[in-house]
């Protein structure tokens, strides 16, 4: 609150009413009256001294009535005024829930005049710089640590900053803190909302770039629970892996212009991705012309050396479709050959510290490569391990055990000719709305 200094109208000088007490005061003291400094409105603010109910109070009836000694008032200042809630003479004033009457306050302005403690306002340049100094500061903690560290600090400044104006405003300077500590919400809360916006803009583009390579099943969950590390090393997982090759793409690339070929490859890389993913598999790698693919990894999924067996016929399918396309369209067929095994890998990210490529190594891995390497045009070949694991719902002819190269032993092989299990394990959705 402020107090308004003396008005001249009509060559008269007209004095607040404490301005009049206090100018008595000094009169009948013969102390030099205290003159405030007012700011651009003529007005000195009010430095309250008490908190409602601080002063004495009497009651005037005791007074009238005689119930009161008169002595108690010798050398003393009284102001006589309402204080009854009833008379309508109450105010807010700062510093208080509580509303205080309106003789109180006059006896706070007094009590000011007489301790020469009148606050003088802050410049509003001064005020300007701290207020901008404090919110630059909190923006610029809070930009460069992390939430968990920059918003207590944020509070921890926001309270010594009002204790030191609290005692600035104490020694006689009357800075407006609530203007410092609002911008400073304001600096940090633009840097936490923007802070927002990049984490999600960031992490909208990770999981754009990551479903490239995983089903987007897969993506959804790191995404959803934010809880997968990117680091090097690996676990041992037991995995299916699937290996699949154009047949016959180097010659057919010598006799096909450049153009035609990267067509025909990113049809058939389109095919393959899309088969691996509809069925919750992670892309490895392509290799060339070749497409290698893992399922059970980087997490767990249910019947997935089924979901692998089932991807490369797929692929196989799909194939046929765009054999026929590009038989038409450059007098070529494309066909594939498909290996599937299954048993124990190490998963994880192989490489440095500055590129990694998230991949799965060992002889499973290898049985894989081999069987696709033996794969006729259109002819999927599958373990003696995966067939144990899925006999029941596919329809394969044995081979028999065929030599592998790298490996000391031969492996028992079958051709994979179809899928006889009614139940379409394309993904976690479609098997529980089945």
């Amino acid at each position: 609150m402020s107090q308004s200094s003396p008005e001249v109208s009509g060559g008269e000088v007209y004095k607040s009413f404490s301005s009049v007490i206090y100018s008595l005061y000094c009169e009948r003291t013969g102390a030099s009256e205290y003159v405030p400094k007012l700011d651009g409105n003529g007005r000195f603010r009010i430095n309250y001294a008490g908190r409602p109910g601080d002063y004495e109070y009497i009651s005037f009836i005791d007074v009238l009535n005689g119930n009161v000694d008169p002595r108690i008032f010798t050398d003393c200042i009284v102001l006589v005024g309402a204080y009854a809630a009833g008379m309508q003479d109450q105010y807010s004033v700062p510093g208080s829930s509580v509303q205080m009457y309106g003789v109180e306050i006059h006896a706070n302005i007094l009590q000011e005049l007489m301790d020469e403690r009148s606050p003088v306002p802050a410049g509003r340049w001064y005020a300007s710089i701290v207020s901008a100094a404090a919110a630059a500061l909190i923006y610029f903690i809070s930009r460069q640590y992390k939430l968990k560290f920059s918003t207590p600090v944020t509070f921890i400044g926001m309270i010594l900053l009002a204790c030191v104006f609290m005692l600035v405003n104490f020694l006689g300077t009357a800075y407006p803190v609530i203007y410092s500590l609002l911008f400073m919400v304001v600096g940090y809360l633009i840097n936490l909302v923007r802070k927002y916006v990049h984490e999600a803009l960031e992490k909208k583009r990770v999981t754009d770039a990551f479903r490239k390579y995983v089903a987007p099943q897969v993506v959804d969950e790191i995404a959803s629970k934010g809880n997968y590390t990117i680091k090097l090393g690996g676990e041992n997982r037991h995995i299916a892996v699937l290996f699949v090759d154009i047949r016959g793409f180097t010659p057919m690339s010598e006799s096909l212009e450049p153009e035609q070929v990267v067509d025909i490859l990113n049809s058939y890389l389109n095919l393959t991705t899309n088969a691996i993913f509809k069925n919750g598999g992670t892309l490895d790698k392509f290799i060339g012309d070749a497409t290698m693919a893992v399922f059970n990894a980087p997490f767990d999924l249910d019947d997935y050396v089924f979901r692998a067996v089932k991807t490369a016929l797929d692929i196989v399918n799909g194939g046929n479709e765009i054999e026929s396309k590009f038989l038409e369209k450059y007098g070529k067929s494309v066909s594939f050959g498909v290996g599937v095994n299954c048993g124990n890998a190490v998963v994880g990210n192989i490489g440095c510290n500055f590129r990694m490529d998230y991949t799965a190594i060992g002889d499973t891995v290898n049985t894989a490569a081999r069987l696709e390497s033996n794969a006729k045009r259109g002819q999927v070949l599958i373990s003696e391990y995966v067939y144990e694991q899925v006999k029941d719902r596919v329809e394969v002819e044995p081979i028999g055990e065929i030599p592998l190269k790298g490996k000391s032993k031969g492996v028992f092989v079958y051709f994979l000719k179809n899928i006889i299990d009614s139940k379409e394990n394309n993904s976690p959705e479609e098997a529980a709305a089945q």
